[in-house]
């Protein structure tokens, strides 16, 4: 307590934007918002809508990782939108202050109810989105480490039911930050306006909340337990027999030969046989999908950790951040929003729903050029009479004589 007293006798939080202190600094984070995160968003909506559409694309996953990967991906969707919109609209209504600009009135919406509500909401989609991965990595490491029970139990109600759980623990942690931060102002215009106490002041509840409980709950804490069932599952599949394909060959015969067996056996032996491969395959390729999922997190996000340490270098210290701790806050930012992008663009590419997708595509293709090119047959020389080598007539039809 006495740290945080001591933390909270300085009267006032670090007050710098940007916009107001370091027009430098504005312009810069404009160009980047503008050259990198507007194209970035763009494509990574467009990566998580094929993801999607593959996702619900029969056949349909049946499993509880169907629930994780649909939240998953709208959480994405969710991201990459309010992260955005977080970014550019304020910088966008910049130029439309005045009453003869064009957008004049929807920037006034955006002054009156967005600009201290979406800076929130992109923090509880960002918590969520955290840990939905943290609980895919953990789902996935005991579906590979209790292979016989999980078959029976991961079901999609079971893993909807965890996830509701977890939304609402979640909901309830944020509740602050729009609660005790967010006050309605009636006069002399309905609007959302921010509370000096909680946002202004360095009061206990700031120190706590957001120096010590926001990011170690948030951030160090999801981070750490992907991390342990990542490296978990990989000694899973390391060692265990389920993955062990050297037991079988990849044309389905087993690797050591039998003796003596009746046919039919043998061809039940070698339909379970190849029954079990592909299913040793999905699971496998849902794992390294999910797996290296998971280590882009990690690695695009250890920016975020590096900041949250650099915070509570600079509480301790007594100090206000400097430009280049805005710049580095802001490239993290970036970096989130390229990892939401990039496990859509996994998922589709270690599924054969696409390869699938593009064969069938492919077929149907060369199927209507094949027929575009067929010359049109007269109706009076539909079929023809041709003697075959032991001088009988045989007719046919001119269409099977091309097949």
């Amino acid at each position: 307590m006495d740290v945080i007293d001591t933390l909270s006798s300085l009267t006032t939080a670090c007050y710098h934007e940007p916009k107001v202190h370091d027009h430098e600094l504005y312009f810069q984070l404009s160009n980047i918002n503008l050259y990198i995160l507007t194209p970035l968003t763009i494509l990574g909506l467009f990566f998580n809508t094929s993801a999607l559409i593959c996702l619900y694309s029969p056949p349909k996953i049946t499993s509880g990782v169907f629930v994780y990967l649909k939240v998953l991906l709208i959480l994405d969707h969710c991201q990459l939108i309010v992260t955005s919109a977080a970014l550019l609209i304020p910088q966008f209504c910049d130029s439309h202050h005045l009453e003869n600009h064009t957008f004049y009135q929807l920037c006034m919406l955006e002054r009156r109810f967005l600009k201290y509500t979406m800076p929130r909401v992109e923090l509880l989609i960002n918590t969520m989105h955290a840990w939905t991965i943290a609980s895919l990595s953990a789902h996935r490491y005991w579906k590979i480490s209790r292979p016989v029970v999980s078959r029976y139990k991961d079901t999609v109600k079971r893993a909807g039911k965890t996830l509701i759980i977890m939304m609402i623990v979640i909901l309830i942690f944020r509740s602050p930050i729009f609660i005790l931060e967010l006050q309605f102002k009636w006069t002399p215009l309905f609007r959302v306006i921010r509370r000096p106490e909680t946002t202004e002041l360095l009061t206990p509840y700031r120190v706590i909340y957001h120096s010590f409980l926001d990011p170690f709950f948030a951030n160090v804490l999801p981070f750490l337990s992907m991390s342990i069932f990542s490296i978990l599952t990989l000694y899973e599949i390391i060692k265990s027999k389920h993955f062990a394909y050297n037991q079988l060959n990849i044309d389905g015969s087993t690797s050591h030969k039998h003796q003596t067996h009746q046919r039919s056996q043998q061809s039940l032996s070698l339909i379970r046989k190849r029954a079990q491969i592909v299913r040793q395959k999905q699971e496998f390729r849902a794992t390294v999908s999910i797996v290296l999922m998971i280590i882009l997190y990690l690695l695009f996000h250890s920016l975020q950790i590096y900041n949250i340490f650099r915070k509570w270098e600079l509480l301790y210290l007594g100090q206000c951040p400097i430009r280049r701790d805005y710049i580095q806050s802001h490239i993290s930012n970036i970096l989130s929003m390229f990892s939401a992008s990039v496990n859509a663009f996994i998922f589709i590419a270690f599924t054969n729903r696409l390869r699938s997708y593009f064969q069938m595509l492919i077929r149907k293709t060369s199927r209507s050029l094949s027929t575009n090119s067929d010359p049109p047959v007269s109706p009076k020389t539909a079929t023809s009479n041709e003697v075959n080598i032991f001088g009988n007539i045989q007719k046919f039809d001119s269409g099977v004589a091309v097949l």
